[in-house]
This record gives structure tokens, C-alpha cells and sequence, in this order.
């Protein structure tokens, strides 16, 4: 269970890295009001609200188990309470494994204002060309320092490949330029039933095949690569724009109420997970194999129904209880 969750855990967090920014771009792009002012403050605390309550708490959890022991050094905690781990190598992956994507993403949040500046003064044609370089150059970057000699597994230069925030701007960047693309309604036109299922249909299979032949393509180039950085990115932002435009069966589908309760507990579900898994392995019944199925199984259902709870009396309510104070203070 703990070596697919490592290898497939960083392709999923750079597709969360494109999503996030195409939601973005769409929560507060406004092509039809160029001079209006961008609400900083509120900005801010919406996105505090967000992430923080849930990340603290994950937080707090590994520090208490890791008290006292390697891992809850000053310096560690430090970094992981300012959110600051993925900027350093040797640090990204201490105390909670998950947070140092939520590193990169207050990285992201922190450049936000200013591409939302940058979208409003130029061409939105430019900044495409800008974040295509941007990507091109992250991945020449990404392949060339992952066949160097000097790289080693888990090593300094591992952690700055894998994990500096710098490493995945390039994902963020496309998927806002795409969010930002489809509030002006340019790309409408892909929202055509045949046009849109088909298209669904083909990045879904380029998607799988890629991640499916991955060691295959390895072996016979003899050039070590990943797609943790952002290389499948553009076929993820195919996917989420194509997805975003359809108004079929699946749009409906994924509009039930019991999916949209799950895409809202997501967050607790990924950054509670290792606290929990850790309490979990010291309460599970000896009579459940450690290594077999229904040990994954049994957590995987109890981690669904913590971070079920954990949304509903804990994250939403935070959330709610730091946007109104941000609304009442002047």
C-alpha cells in the first residue's frame, strides 16, 4: 500500500496543481470587468481559511506522535507550521509526507495576485506563450538534473527536483491561463457532444497509456523521466477543460450530491492521512493481517468517514468562522 501511494500519490498532486489553478482563474478572473479591483484582504483569508485549519490540525497530530523523537526538531516543525518545507531540501517530505504539496500551493496562492495583475495588462495570447516556455523549460530542466550523475535517489537534488516549488509553477500557470482562456468563451466550441465525449475519450486513453507504459518507454530510451513536474500536464488540462465544458450524462454525474460531498471532504481525506494511518496501525486488530487487502480496505473506509467528520464539524466550520470574521473586521 505505502509504495503505490508514494509513486502514484505526486502524478495526482500535479493534476491537483492544473485544477487548482483553472479554478482559480475561474473564482476570479473577470474578463467583462478589466478595472476592477482585486480584494486582497478577502483574498487572502479566503485562502487561509481554505487550507490552514485542516493542515494545522494534520500538523499538530504528527508533532504529538513525533515528540521528542527525529522529526520534531525545531527547525522541522518550523518550516512545516510556516509552510515553507518544499523550499528546502532535506525538509519536504518531514513530519506530514502530504504537506509539502501544500507548501507549493501557498506558493502559488503568494504569485496569484500578480498573475491576476499580469492577465488584466496583457494579452491573454502572451501569457500563453509565457506559461508554454515556462513548462518547456521546467521539463529540458526536470530531465536534464534527473539523468545527471550527481543525482541519487532521495538525496538534496531529489528534493529539489521533486518537491521546490519552483519545479511545479509551470502546472499552476497552465491550468490558470486555461481557466482564464474559458471565462472569456473561447473555448466554447469544445462543448459540442461529439467533439467533447470524443475528445474525453482520447486524452483518457493517451492519460492511462502514458502512465500505464511509463517504465517501458524508460527502459527503451535508456533517459530516466517523470511526470511529477508537470510533463502529462497539458493532457491533464485537456482533460479538466473538456470535462469543465461538458453539460452531458457526466456532467450530471458527477454533480450528485454524494460526489460533491466527497470532492469537499477531499482535502481532509489527503493531508489526514498519514496521522491518521498512523493511529490506525497501532489500533487495528491483531487478528487483521498487517500486510494483506482487507487491512487497506478497512482503513481506506475509516479514513473516508474521519474525513467526513473532519469536513462537517471541523474544516467547514473554520472555514466559515474565518470568512465572517474577515467580513465583520473593517
Amino acid at each position: 500500500m505505502g509504495k503505490s501511494g508514494i509513486g502514484g500519490g505526486p502524478i495526482a498532486v500535479s493534476y491537483f496543481y492544473v485544477l487548482s489553478g483553472f479554478i482559480m482563474a475561474i473564482a476570479y478572473y473577470r474578463p467583462e470587468q478589466p478595472q476592477q479591483a482585486f480584494a486582497t484582504r478577502r483574498y487572502w483569508w479566503a485562502r487561509i481559511a481554505r487550507i490552514y485549519p485542516v493542515y494545522l490540525l494534520a500538523l499538530l497530530l504528527m508533532i504529538a506522535a513525533k515528540y521528542q523523537t527525529v522529526g520534531s526538531e525545531p527547525l522541522t516543525v518550523a518550516l512545516s507550521v510556516s509552510m515553507l518545507q518544499a523550499w528546502i531540501p532535506g525538509y519536504p517530505i518531514t513530519l506530514n509526507t502530504p504537506g509539502w504539496s501544500l507548501s507549493v500551493e501557498a506558493f502559488f496562492y503568494l504569485c496569484f495576485p500578480l498573475l491576476i495583475l499580469l492577465v488584466k495588462r496583457y494579452p491573454l495570447s502572451n501569457l500563453t506563450l509565457a506559461a508554454g516556455i515556462l513548462w518547456l523549460v521546467t521539463q529540458l530542466g526536470h530531465g536534464i538534473l534527473l539523468n545527471t550523475e550527481a543525482y541519487a535517489p532521495r538525496g538534496l537534488l531529489h528534493d529539489f527536483i521533486f518537491y521546490n516549488p519552483l519545479m511545479h509553477l509551470n502546472t499552476f500557470m497552465i491550468g490558470f491561463i486555461a481557466g482564464a482562456w474559458l471565462r472569456t468563451g473561447r473555448l466554447n466550441r469544445f462543448s459540442a457532444p461529439l467533439i467533447n465525449i470524443s475528445g474525453l475519450l482520447l486524452v483518457s486513453v493517451l492519460i492511462i497509456g502514458l502512465l500505464i507504459s511509463r517504465k517501458t518507454l524508460i527502459d527503451a530510451s535508456g533517459i530516466a523521466f517523470d511526470y511529477t513536474n508537470g510533463l502529462i500536464a497539458p493532457l491533464f488540462l485537456l482533460f479538466i477543460v473538456l470535462l469543465a465544458l461538458n453539460t452531458g450524462k457526466i456532467s450530471q454525474c458527477l454533480q450528485h450530491k454524494w460526489l460533491v460531498l466527497l470532492g469537499e471532504a477531499s482535502f481532509s481525506l489527503y493531508i489526514l492521512q498519514k496521522p491518521l494511518h498512523g493511529i490506525y496501525e497501532k489500533l487495528m486488530p491483531i487478528a487483521i493481517n498487517p500486510h494483506g487487502a482487507l487491512h487497506f480496505y478497512v482503513f481506506v473506509v475509516l479514513l473516508t468517514i474521519s474525513a467526513l467528520c473532519s469536513y462537517w464539524f471541523f474544516e467547514a466550520p473554520a472555514r466559515r468562522w474565518l470568512n465572517n470574521f474577515v467580513n465583520r473586521t473593517p
